[in-house]
């Protein structure tokens, strides 16, 4: 940590910060400033052992502050003290302070405070929640309290309305906020807590932005937040739409479960001290889950802040759930990598908003769309096409001439602002824009509320476009929208191309994504603040929008591991981790019917159009109403973790950094992880094989308890072999291991990189499968 420190203090010297305005992941260090004297600062998170705390200091806020003004003449003042989860504080520094306090008796290590970014880009009913027991949506699951990490909340907005709820839970111990535009009345049995944490965003700035793009309160500018917490608990609210499409009930995953709101993204990030602080505050509040749909680092754990606050939220009991990220379809893309965050891929829905665009030459290419409606003047007559060629950054101008009056055909790669794109076009005159997304859609799957009306493409179709602008003198267009179609709309889930996937490069043995969840083309409530699209022209305010990313896939784990936390009120996060990926779906399911499903072929990858694998999907889509009954789940506890931490090879300074506890890693034998997945380089099994050891326990109340294992997958490549074969449990709670061996068969040529197969215990008369992915794949692939 020293080395790391060196390197950023040198870099003092060198870089300054970036404007950002992208909500993809970028890790940024760079949150320097410069004072009026031209003293250069950072942004530190300085990690202490409280034990160490000198006798003369009466309280650890008194050793800090003689930390800082022992360290410099210069007045410096803490950003945010930390003593619960953490222990320590946050303050701009100088170069030579940061030195000084990083030497300093009991600072374990110093941060560089860091940005992160938002990953975003009918659900219950495709979930089967919709024919979920009436025991599961009553006033049990109100006891609930979902927290979120995001930009706030629109308080008035109907789905945080609390009719019929029963009291506040009386574990609850926050406080509503008051701040720019909000108020304790903005609170109620619904939303029960909203704090704001902006110093570190200050610091890192210098400033805070004004009130016509922010509130300096819990109150939601951007809409993000408000999007997702509907999504994982909004209230009921029905004749919903966005503009007709999506239309009717609007509902999240736990519609009892409580609200609280942690605002920690402001206009151009989210800093990791004010998301440190932000934990610190929800548990000391009393959430039960924490809900975060933002990008963490790649880097060790013992070097990443949010990596430590979730493993010691963890030993509170917090179930966390974060996004995977939007940076697929790229190779070990993943982000939140440490096994004790349930991450979440990104899969499609049932849903579609089918439009037309028929071409002057006959050809009628199919795209999808938001911003059209059947009554739209662009569905009389047709119109010019313009080619406006391939966009790859926010750095694009057209010619009004060129554009005015006509329909723009734009093929954008990366993560451009798409938004902005379009109404770009719309003050130039243009009457209409189709998008294709490239490699992150290629099939044209995301549609997206431009201010323009807008046809999204794939990759074919838009050649198809093209090549016909190209060809042609007079190049024109019809286009229509044939509203919303569900159900057999499409195949689904897919797995979107845009979400990342593994493997895990932190620790290739632990398989990420955990899991996926629906987040492609989502409804969700939305701020009075700002228009759909998020660009100043827009003046539209739709009660509600659709939005698309792994952001959208997170609440919805969130909430339904709020609805398993109802109904399994002793559950800790591993065992409600356990049961969402055991029960897992990897097959297509087109819809559910009287929660039966109806499905064919495995999952598919956008990016391939190939079957999907582990790396994509994690243990599979999410599946309610088997994750309410598992049968048996994969326990882990604490200790486990530490223990595999010290498997890891982490010095025990690094473990106390992780943990803030001492380790002894001398008495650690070679246990291994009791993860509800098998991950494995095939260049460590060979034909000797290789041995891994997990414990079930049984949490089945009722019926059979006996279960036999049966190995699917991987035949004719490894030889897998489960003892015991047979596992009897007696009682509730019961525990009991079994071993799997795994060895290569004999003169079984390489034809792959990655071999896929499964682990499963059926219930012996009874109904419950565990599922246990088992992934080997070769490093050399």
């Amino acid at each position: 940590m020293r080395t790391l420190l060196s390197v950023f203090l040198f870099l003092f010297y060198f870089t300054y910060p970036s404007s950002q305005t992208s909500r993809e992941l970028i890790f940024n260090t760079n949150s320097t400033k410069t004072s009026s004297n031209s003293v250069r600062f950072m942004t530190f998170v300085a990690l202490v052992d409280p034990l160490c705390k000198p006798s003369p200091f009466f309280s650890h806020h008194h050793w800090y502050s003689s930390l800082l003004t022992s360290s410099s003449s210069t007045t410096t003042s803490f950003i945010h003290i930390y003593n619960t989860l953490i222990h320590g504080f946050s303050a701009s520094l100088t170069p030579y302070q940061a030195k000084h306090i990083n030497s300093s008796h009991g600072v374990l290590s110093l941060f560089p405070d860091s940005i992160f970014h938002l990953h975003t880009t009918r659900s219950p009913s495709f979930l089967g929640l919709n024919n979920l027991k009436l025991k599961l949506l009553n006033s049990s699951g109100s006891n609930v309290i979902i927290g979120f990490m995001d930009t706030g909340i629109w308080p008035e907005h109907p789905s945080f309305a609390d009719d019929g709820l029963e009291p506040i839970p009386a574990h609850w111990r926050g406080k509503c906020e008051t701040g720019f535009g909000f108020n304790h009345s903005n609170c109620n049995k619904k939303l029960i807590g909203a704090r704001f944490f902006s110093g570190g965003y200050r610091a890192f700035f210098g400033h805070l932005d004004h009130p016509a793009s922010e509130f300096r309160s819990p109150r939601d500018h951007d809409g993000h937040g408000t999007h997702v917490s509907s999504i994982a608990a909004g209230a009921p609210v029905t004749g919903s739409s966005f503009y007709g499409f999506a239309g009717g009930l609007a509902q999240g995953m736990a519609p009892n479960a409580r609200i609280a709101v942690y605002k920690v993204c402001w206009v151009s990030g989210c800093l990791l001290s004010d998301i440190c602080a932000a934990f610190e505050k929800a548990i000391l509040d009393g959430v039960n889950i924490i809900s975060i749909s933002l990008g963490s680092s790649r880097l060790p754990f013992h070097l990443d802040l949010l990596s430590i606050v979730s493993l010691r939220a963890f030993s509170g009991g917090i179930f966390v759930a974060s996004s995977a990220g939007n940076e697929g379809p790229s190779w070990a893309s993943i982000t939140n990598a440490p096994p004790w965050i349930t991450t979440v891929g990104a899969g499609t829905i049932d849903r579609d908003f089918p439009a037309k665009l028929l071409l002057g030459n006959g050809i009628s290419i199919t795209g999808i769309s938001i911003t059209l409606t059947r009554e739209s003047k662009l569905t009389r007559g047709f119109h010019r096409l313009y080619f406006g060629g391939e966009i790859s950054s926010s750095k694009f101008s057209f010619s009004r001439q060129l554009v005015k009056g006509n329909i723009v055909l734009c093929l954008t790669t990366g993560h451009m602002p798409r938004m902005l794109l379009g109404a770009s076009l719309l003050s130039l005159g243009a009457v209409a824009m189709v998008i294709c997304h490239g490699s992150i859609d290629p099939n044209g799957m995301i549609s997206e509320p431009h201010v323009i009306p807008t046809i999204t493409v794939g990759i074919l179709e838009a050649k198809l476009i093209e090549d016909y602008i190209l060809s042609s003198d007079r190049p024109v267009a019809n286009i229509s929208s044939q509203g919303t179609v569900e159900k057999y709309a499409k195949p689904a889930p897919v797995v979107a191309s845009f979400s990342s996937g593994g493997p895990n490069s932190a620790v290739p043995g632990i398989l990420k994504p955990d899991v996926i969840a629906p987040s492609v083309n989502i409804l969700g409530a939305w701020t009075d603040a700002i228009g759909p699209s998020s660009v100043a022209l827009d003046n539209r305010r739709p009660q509600f929008n659709i939005m698309s990313g792994t952001s959208m896939a997170c609440p919805h784990v969130s909430g339904v591991a709020a609805i398993i936390k109802s109904v399994h009120p002793d559950w800790g996060p591993s065992e409600i981790k356990s049961a969402l990926m055991t029960t897992s779906n990897t097959h297509k399911l087109y819809y559910y019917r009287n929660v039966s499903l109806s499905s064919s072929s495995l999952i598919l990858d956008e990016s391939t159009g190939k079957a999907a694998n582990p790396f994509d999907f994690g243990a599979g889509h999410i599946h309610p109403e088997r994750a309410l009954d598992p049968g048996l789940v994969f326990d882990l506890g604490y200790q486990d973790y530490i223990d595999f931490l010290c498997q890891l090879n982490y010095t025990k300074n690094e473990i106390h950094i992780i943990s803030g506890k001492h380790a002894n890693c001398s008495n650690i034998g070679k246990g291994q992880l009791n993860y509800p997945a098998i991950v494995i380089a095939a260049e460590k099994v060979g034909h000797k094989g290789v041995n891994f050891y997990r414990r079930l326990k049984n949490v089945n109340e009722a019926g059979s308890r006996k279960y036999k294992a049966k190995v699917v997958g991987l035949a004719g490549f490894y030889k897998i072999v489960v003892i015991p074969k047979k596992l009897e449990f007696s009682k509730i709670d019961e525990k009991l291991s079994f071993k799997i061996a795994i060895r290569k068969e004999k003169g079984v040529a390489k034809r792959t990189s990655l071999w896929v197969g499964a682990l499963i215990w059926h219930e012996i008369g009874g109904k419950h499968r565990v599922r246990c992915p088992i992934v080997i794949f070769s490093r050399q692939g």
